[in-house]
This record gives structure tokens, C-alpha cells and sequence, in this order.
């Protein structure tokens, strides 16, 4: 339905033209009748019509002076002016002004009928000209992440594309960074928690981590999140510039803050590196020296920011590439044939000191990366020597996440699994003193069977049986053993309130701890600590 205004100081008039056509007929309702156009002005703050039929001679303002005021007042109702044989000059100004068409009087129905359809023509163009360009605008909002993502990850992978950096397309794509004050924020996921073997999850996780930075920064920097899906050493990149000029460099603990929600919000462990401030031009460059800097993590542990302008970071070029110990796979390969533990122990002993020996010689990038070579050959190795027992097993020589200081035990059990007969009695009860440990420090994190069993390199139903046969109880109820225990000491030592004990002991559902606690304890929570015991 269309909406008509009628303005004219003919009283006459104005009712010929109501009562002689069925507007209804025509998808029209008449929504007033004013005497000049001062009183249609007023009308229209309220209700602006789709048509206006005015007349050019009017007291108190004219239907020219109304029409430039529809115009300076940027009223988008199509405008047919009434006019008799001596105004023609009038209503030729009224059409320079933006009127659609004029009619002569006396007015004739089918002539009056015949400009407003003209009317209505021209309003249903521009309303699907005006859906069109709405729907091409969402297209191009959508598409615009995209594109910019692209370009980001073209300037970050090609150092030639970064020096031919065109301002141009960088101010097409809105991207609202200074490119001559710009850090380089790398993010790696080191946990995955129980998300490890759903790529898909992963995807979305990347693009949550890009969230909670925009939340967590959005009043310190102006930042570009960038997911990258297929780079083994980053899981996202995020470009910043300071708000103010020479403002960058006080953010640290927005992003100790990101890595804490991460945690918190998504149940993953993440690792941060920091570039120094550049320039646009050298953005390959500094998703190199982020890339770098953040595996120090090797040296000194995960779940932190290592920030290049707060370390003496020496060109990854200038040093060396770590090479394993001379003849170590094919050692290592031959002790596992034999089945001699002790070598692979001494052979493990070897490999330790010689990682030691080459962290001052290799940046952390470098040496772990090596050492992955190196359990790939490994892995390859075994592989043709025994193709269906590490299949059936679901073995595999994965490098995990852990600071160098901490990799000697983690080696033992990932290279003790592909020792034939690793269900040995000695090799179970080792795997099981691993798997209580980690238990006891990730007690209150979303700990699952699955999850300790990739910890520990294991099958998971393999896991689950040796863990039910050594202790006598399953994995489930020992967790649950093991997180009431520690309720217990909080109950009787702290003064936090249950749900806070239970949130400590890793419960996020109150109800839920309160119903173990008394199905072990035969008492719940607050009657344990009332009575003191």
C-alpha cells in the first residue's frame, strides 16, 4: 500500500480528487488533505507519503516554495504538481526543482491516474534498487573479512608482497591499523584440551581466540585478528597499532589476560609471541621475529608472551640448525628390535645432553624443530619395521608442548611405546605413576580419560585397562577420589564458600560436586565442614 498527500487551497479540489478515483483500487490510501504547504510541511514531521499532488498557486507558501523545501529538506516523496494553462512556466520550475510530472487543469481522472502510476513505478525501481544495493552491501560485508584476512596473510608469508605494500588497497579494505606503527601478535595453541582431534573445532577455536582478543584489547589497541588454518607454527595472527602516536608497547597484560581466558573460556593453552614495531613493509619480517621469539617457550615453558622488545633475540640466520647426535635414529631403532630398555634409556640419556648442549648454540625455533625431524625418521623407520603393530597400537611420534627442561621423562614414555612388549609390568606401573602426576596437577582443568591417555602416548581403551588393573579402581572414580580429597583439605583449612571449592577442585556445577561429595563421603560439603571432622 502507497501513501497520498493532497495539498491544495481549493477545498473543491482536494475532495474531487479523493472522492472521484478509488485509490484503494490502486494500492493507495490518502493519508491527509492540506490547505497550502505550510500545513503539509507540518504533516510530514510526522508521516512522510509516498506522492504529494500539490498545487503551484497557494496562500501563505506556494507549491514551488513547498517543493524546494521537500528538497533542502531531502523528502523523498514523488511530487505531482496541479497547474492551469497560464502557471505553465511554474510548473516547468516545479520539474528543474524535482517534481515527477504536472497535470493541467481541469484535472481528468485518467490523466491523473496515469502520472501516478508513473509515480509508482519509479518508487518500486528505486525500493528493489534500494534491497539490491542493501543485499550487495551485507555480500560485501561478508566478503570483506575474508578479503582482508587474505591480504594479511599475503603480506605475512611474502616478503616481496609486504615491500610492494600498496596503501591503496590497504585503505579499500578499511583496515583502520597504522601501517607505519604495526606489531605482530602470534598465537600457537600448545593444549587443545579435549578439543585435540577435532580439526573442526579447531577452526571455530581460532576464530574464539580472535573474539576474546577484541574484547580483551579493545581499549588499548586497534588490532586485525587473522586465523591461520594451515601454518604448523601459528594458529593466529593479530596486527596492532597503539590508539595514540608512540602508544605501543604497554599492552603486556592484555595479552596475559588473553591467555587466562583462553583457559577460563575455552578450555585451551595458548602461546604468545610479540614482535617488535614496524612498518608495514616489513610485516613478513615481523611474523618471523613473533614466530621466533615466541618458541622460546621451548627453553623456558609454555602459556606465556615472549615479547621481542624485552629479550636480546639474535637473527635466527646467524645460528645454526640443530642435526640429532651421529647414528642416533638408527641406534634407537635397532635397541627397539632388540628389546633393550637400557639402551633406550642410555640412548635417551644421550639424546637429553645433547639437546642441552646445542640450546646455546640453536634458537628454540630451530632445535625443536629438529627434533621433530627427528621423530619423524624415527616413526618412519619403525613404520617399515613393524607396519601393523604401530597401526593397531595407534602409535605416533608427536613432539609435544613442553619447556626443554621438562622433556626427558615426556621422551621416556613416547619412545618407551615402541618398544615391543611395552605392556611389561615395569613399563605399566611407569605409565601409571605418569598418569597419576598429571592427574595431580590438572585435577582442576576439564581432565578426561582421553585426555591423560594423549599425554601419555597411549591407546586410550589400552590406557583405561592398565589404569583399572594398577589401581584397582577406574579412571573415573580415582578423579573424582582425587577431587573430593583436595574438597576435603579446602573444607577444613580455607574459609572459601562451597562453590568456590567446588570451582577449585575443577566442578563448574555446584549441584553436581554437592551429589559426588555425599556419594562418597556420605555428607554434604557444608555438614563435612560443620562438624569439623
Amino acid at each position: 500500500m502507497y501513501s497520498l498527500l493532497i495539498v491544495d487551497d481549493e477545498r473543491w479540489v482536494r475532495q474531487g480528487l479523493v472522492t472521484t478515483i478509488d485509490w484503494l483500487a490502486e494500492g493507495i490510501e490518502v493519508i491527509g488533505e492540506m490547505e497550502d504547504g505550510e500545513d503539509a510541511l507540518t504533516f510530514i514531521q510526522d508521516q512522510i507519503p509516498d506522492i504529494i499532488i500539490t498545487d503551484i498557486k497557494m496562500p501563505r507558501m506556494d507549491g514551488l516554495a513547498f517543493i524546494e523545501s521537500l528538497k533542502n529538506a531531502n523528502v523523498p516523496s514523488k511530487v505531482i504538481i496541479i497547474s492551469g494553462y497560464s502557471e505553465f512556466s511554474y510548473a516547468q520550475k516545479a520539474m528543474r526543482l524535482g517534481a515527477v510530472d504536472y497535470v493541467l487543469k481541469p484535472i481528468e481522472e485518467t490523466l491523473i491516474l496515469e502520472v501516478v502510476r508513473k509515480c509508482i513505478e519509479q518508487i518500486k525501481r528505486e525500493r528493489e534498487d534500494h534491497d539490491e544495493f542493501v543485499q550487495m552491501s551485507e555480500r560485501v560485508r561478508e566478503s570483506l573479512p575474508l578479503a582482508r584476512q587474505r591480504y594479511v596473510e599475503t603480506l605475512l608469508n611474502n616478503g616481496s608482497a609486504s615491500h610492494q605494500f600498496s596503501r591503496t588497497v590497504w585503505d579499500r579494505l578499511n583496515m583502520q591499523l597504522d601501517p607505519n606503527q604495526i606489531k605482530v601478535i602470534m598465537i600457537k595453541v600448545y593444549d587443545w584440551g579435549v578439543h585435540e582431534h577435532n580439526p573442526k573445532e579447531h577452526y571455530l577455536l581460532r576464530h574464539a581466540i580472535g573474539n576474546l582478543a577484541k574484547e580483551t584489547g579493545k581499549h588499548v589497541v586497534k588490532m586485525i585478528t587473522c586465523p591461520l588454518h594451515d601454518d604448523i607454527d601459528t594458529d593466529l595472527v593479530i596486527l596492532v597499532s597503539p590508539y595514540k602516536e608512540n602508544d605501543l608497547g604497554h599492552e603486556q597484560a592484555t595479552w596475559e589476560t588473553l591467555i587466562a581466558a583462553c583457559w577460563r573460556y575455552l578450555g585451551i593453552g595458548i602461546n604468545i609471541g610479540i614482535s617488535k614495531q614496524s612498518q608495514i613493509t616489513d610485516l613478513h619480517a615481523s611474523f618471523q621475529e613473533a614466530v621466533q621469539i615466541s618458541a622460546y617457550a621451548f627453553y623456558e615453558g609454555y602459556g606465556k608472551v615472549y615479547d621481542a622488545d624485552m629479550m636480546e633475540v639474535p637473527q635466527s640466520h646467524q645460528l645454526p640448525k640443530y642435526t640429532q647426535p651421529n647414528g642416533w635414529v638408527t641406534r634407537f631403532v635397532h635397541a627397539v628390535k632388540l628389546s633393550d630398555e637400557a639402551a633406550l634409556r642410555a640412548l635417551i640419556d644421550e639424546l637429553f645432553a645433547h639437546l642441552q648442549m646445542h640450546k646455546q648454540k640453536c634458537s628454540p625455533h630451530a632445535l625443536r624443530k629438529g627434533l621433530t625431524s627427528l621423530f619423524s625418521e624415527v616413526e618412519m623407520k619403525l613404520e617399515i619395521t613393524y607396519p601393523s603393530d604401530l597401526k593397531e597400537a595407534n602409535k605416533s611420534f608427536v613432539l609435544p608442548y613442553f619447556a626443554l627442561s621438562d622433556l626427558k621423562d615426556v621422551l621416556l614414555t613416547i619412545l618407551l611405546q615402541f618398544q615391543p612388549g611395552d605392556n611389561t609390568s615395569g613399563n605399566r606401573k611407569r605409565f601409571i605413576e605418569l598418569a597419576v602426576d598429571y592427574m595431580e596437577k590438572h585435577y582442576t582443568e576439564p581432565l578426561t580419560m582421553n585426555r591423560v591417555a594423549e599425554h601419555l602416548f597411549l591407546n586410550p581403551s589400552y590406557f583405561s585397562k592398565i589404569f583399572h588393573e594398577k589401581m584397582g579402581d577406574t579412571f573415573s572414580k580415582y578423579l573424582i577420589r582425587l577431587r573430593v580429597n583436595r574438597a576435603k583439605e579446602l573444607l577444613k583449612d580455607s574459609t572459601l564458600k562451597i562453590y568456590e571449592v567446588a570451582e577449585q577442585v575443577g566442578y563448574q556445577d555446584f549441584r553436581h560436586f554437592v551429589k559426588l561429595f555425599k556419594e562418597q563421603e556420605g555428607m554434604t560439603p557444608a555438614q563435612y565442614r560443620d562438624i569439623g571432622v
